[in-house]
């Protein structure tokens, strides 16, 4: 299983380096990298960042330790040296490029998520640019 994770730790740096053209885009803000700092010191090795709808949420990211992709996620970010993958559905919705997302933290939220940022009573949020209404 080592095998399979080094590839998989190995596929998420790349995706650290790759230029993310025709794909949705995600930056991250200050605070957002300080806690995947904070949760890497803890002993956390094989981070890995995912958007996806958990079972209550809306679209969200959610990080994870030895957490194994689905095969259609793509690259779209980096928070830190943890890669950020979408799945290929969700990647096609904000595809342009004018699309980027920004992940941040908020603390003191009460969740009861599997992500491992919960821990550090905190919560990673996925926000938009305000689009202006058109007439």
């Amino acid at each position: 299983m080592k095998g399979r994770a080094a590839l998989s730790r190995e596929r998420m740096l790349a995706a650290r380096r790759r230029a993310y053209h025709g794909s949705m885009r995600v930056e991250a803000t200050e605070a957002a990298e300080k806690i995947v700092g904070r949760v890497r010191a803890s002993g956390r090795e094989n981070l890995v960042m995912i958007l996806s709808n958990g079972c209550c949420d809306a679209t969200a990211p959610y990080l994870y330790d030895d957490y194994i992709a689905e095969p259609d996620a793509q690259p779209i970010g980096a928070v830190g040296d943890v890669a950020v993958l979408a799945p290929g559905w969700l990647a096609k919705l904000y595809s342009s490029e004018d699309d980027v997302l920004t992940i941040d933290v908020e603390h003191g939220v009460l969740d009861d998520s599997f992500s491992l940022e919960t821990e550090l009573d905190c919560r990673f949020v996925l926000r938009a640019p305000v689009v202006p209404e058109r007439r």
